[in-house]
């Protein structure tokens, strides 16, 4: 076999391994077993963050809710990488953190939401740079106590 043909097929190799699909995992799985010790109406939430860890998000209100969540996505090359699994598990609590109720989602039970485009105008956008930076003149903060 030439050596040419070897390296053209040594370059054909390595150029198509790059097209390979490469899995993504995003989050951390929840284990069954752990997922399992905790008593619905019983396990405070201290019990379940030495548990499963911090969660993925809370709730920014309040802290009755806390969402493990875990995606892989498949990436191929230089396209768009699809999602292809998600799970959610949604603890609840109640106001004196006892777990209430333990609830897995999935990407089936996902929605798809579009942002808004409006836009807010910002004040000064008229504004050159060097007439902010006049505007600005004498506005620099003072060494003197505020009252």
């Amino acid at each position: 076999m030439p050596p040419f043909f070897r390296f053209k097929t040594l370059a054909a190799a390595i150029l198509l391994s790059g097209c390979a699909p490469m899995i993504d995992t995003h989050g951390d799985a929840l284990d069954a077993d752990d997922l399992a010790s905790l008593k619905v109406g019983e396990t405070p939430y201290t019990d379940v963050a030495r548990v499963l860890g911090s969660p993925s998000v809370s709730s920014t209100f309040d802290t009755e809710n806390w969402l493990y969540i875990t995606s892989k996505q498949k990436r191929t090359a230089f396209f768009k990488p699809v999602e292809f699994e998600r799970t959610v598990t949604v603890l609840k609590f109640d106001r004196s953190g006892i777990l209430q109720g333990i609830e897995t989602k999935t990407l089936a039970n996902g929605k798809t939401i579009s942002p808004d485009r409006d836009t807010t105008e910002a004040n000064g956008k008229g504004l050159s740079f060097f007439d902010q930076m006049a505007d600005n003149v004498g506005r620099l903060a003072t060494d003197a106590p505020a009252h």
